[in-house]
């Protein structure tokens, strides 16, 4: 069945045609569907283009199984590209309305995706026209790469859009105003769905910001880099979450603009078993987190009552996060705040970081049992929500993820750290708020007649020894000190006793 959309650059009506056997045609601003068997080759068809039409780009996107496009049937170096989002960029010819490319799968298995053909004319810019690195003479494609901490992307630098036929314009000779040194490169990030690994959700969201507009009205200008900045940029990797990043290079001068290829990530890999997108919590990691909730309850609820298992639970996660950072600092072993100042200067981070952990107690000084259950309501909730995120993604867990990655990767200040906040997020802000003021409540509820704080261990140890000492009537004065029980009882061991008669105890 076929349906009609509107192409507004090319101000026609356009067809879709579904895929026949080994042909696909594609016309430019539809999206298609395209399966590519094994050891088959699809071969891509674009038609009816316009004259004024003089560069296209032909993107294809798979969820996590590479896809072999290429400019010939058979591919080549310098004539290929592989990859799950890949896109090549043809200059076309004086009279060329038609162009075909072609669709392989490199692993020998079945790869489905969907793929979209892009027009622009001659004052666009032209993506990846002064490409100095990869093997394709035009590269609009954006690369990827991903660890434990960043997402970082790359790109080749564009050039200035030219006629049909005419000569490209020099990458390199000048950088006056007439040149590509005048293009602007705007970096877009857009959050697909929390919790959804699905492939209709990744078509769904690269249909939305396959093309310029797309991108401008649904993702979000994390940064604009000039033609004298690295074409690189480093993001907070978040596993499971699935991201696309697109760049659109933008002539300020004619107020046109060109979109790179979309690249998307998890930050995790669909092949491995272990530590997979659909496996990232191990179970260990699970009942970890699930025991810490538990803790947090109890904290949050009774954390001033029970004083010592409060003191044990906050010291504990203090020391567990300092010795987790030390030993992997040290060791192999496995296992908001957007403002430059902050991202860049890893001294004034620190320094904020740690004068704020110094106020936030001096404010409570004058009322320190109130200060206590309210430490104890809001950490003692949070723990509640890492526990539900070892099993339900949710971005609250960021606000400690991303210290910790801060402490953990020197690199970490350059990385542009945003998460997406959906639905899920809205839910669990709400859970810790409740549980935090419930605990909050009940606890000043709780102990509103009782001591502000325990007595002191210390003092009490004082006191007892004290009181021994001074009331002779203590029946622990009849009892010989603890080293001469114990030998006593290791001469029994070895020497045997004979009994001594009846023992009559001291009345008291």
């Amino acid at each position: 069945m076929s349906r009609w959309i509107w192409c507004p650059l090319l101000l026609l009506l356009c067809e879709v045609h579904s895929q026949v056997e080994n042909r696909v045609v594609f016309l430019p601003g539809a999206f298609q569907n395209v399966s590519v068997s094994q050891n088959e080759t699809v071969q891509a068809l674009v038609s009816r283009i316009p004259p004024e039409v003089c560069f296209i780009t032909l993107q294809f996107h798979t969820q996590h199984r590479n896809a072999t496009l290429s400019y010939t049937r058979m591919p080549g170096l310098g004539l290929s590209l592989t990859a799950v989002d890949s896109g090549l960029l043809s200059s076309l010819l004086p009279g060329q309305a038609s162009l075909s490319l072609f669709l392989s799968s490199p692993d020998g298995d079945t790869v489905t995706g969907t793929g979209v053909i892009l027009p622009y004319s001659s004052t666009d810019p032209v993506p990846g026209a002064c490409n100095m690195e990869s093997n394709l003479d035009l590269d609009p494609n954006v690369y990827i790469l991903y660890n434990l901490y960043e997402t970082t992307i790359r790109f080749a630098p564009a050039n200035l859009g030219y006629e049909r036929g005419a000569d490209p314009p020099a990458c390199d000779q000048s950088t006056a105003s007439t040149t590509r040194w005048r293009l602007l490169y705007d970096v877009y990030q857009y959050f697909l769905p929390e919790n959804d690994l699905s492939e209709r959700s990744l078509f769904t969201g690269m249909q939305s910001v396959a093309d310029i507009q797309g991108v401008m009205d649904n993702s979000k200008l994390v940064m604009t880099l000039l033609s004298t900045d690295m074409s690189t940029a480093a993001f907070n990797s978040i596993p499971g979450q699935g991201v696309i990043y697109s760049v659109i290079v933008r002539d300020p001068l004619l107020n046109t603009s060109a979109s790179y290829v979309p690249v998307h990530t998890y930050a995790c890999s669909f092949a491995s078993t272990l530590d997979g997108c659909h496996t990232l919590g191990k179970v260990s990691t699970k009942i970890f987190f699930t025991i810490t909730g538990l803790a947090g309850l109890f904290v949050c609820f009774f954390g001033h009552r029970f004083f010592k298992c409060e003191l044990f639970c906050m010291g504990f996660s203090f020391a567990a996060f300092f010795f987790f950072v030390l030993i992997t600092r040290t060791t192999t072993l496995d296992y908001d705040s957007d403002l430059d100042v902050f991202r860049r200067s890893d001294v004034v981070f620190w320094v904020t970081f740690c004068c704020i952990m110094v106020i936030v107690p001096l404010v409570f000084v004058r009322w320190p049992r109130e200060g206590n259950i309210l430490a104890c309501g809001v950490v003692g909730a949070y723990a509640v929500i890492l526990a539900v995120n070892a099993y339900i993604y949710t971005s609250l867990s960021f606000i400690t993820l991303n210290i910790l990655k801060r402490f953990l990767n020197n690199n970490y200040s350059a990385v542009f750290t945003d998460v997406p906040f959906q639905l899920i997020d809205y839910i669990m802000i709400t859970v810790w708020v409740v549980f935090g003021v419930g605990g909050v409540v009940l606890q000043l509820y709780r102990e509103r007649s009782r001591p502000f704080f325990p007595p002191s261990p210390y003092l009490m140890w004082l006191q007892e020894r004290e009181r021994r000492t001074t009331n002779v009537l203590d029946p622990s004065h009849h009892f010989p000190p603890l080293p001469n029980r114990l030998l006593a009882r290791a001469r029994q061991l070895t020497k045997r006793m004979e009994p001594a008669g009846e023992h009559t105890p001291l009345l008291l």
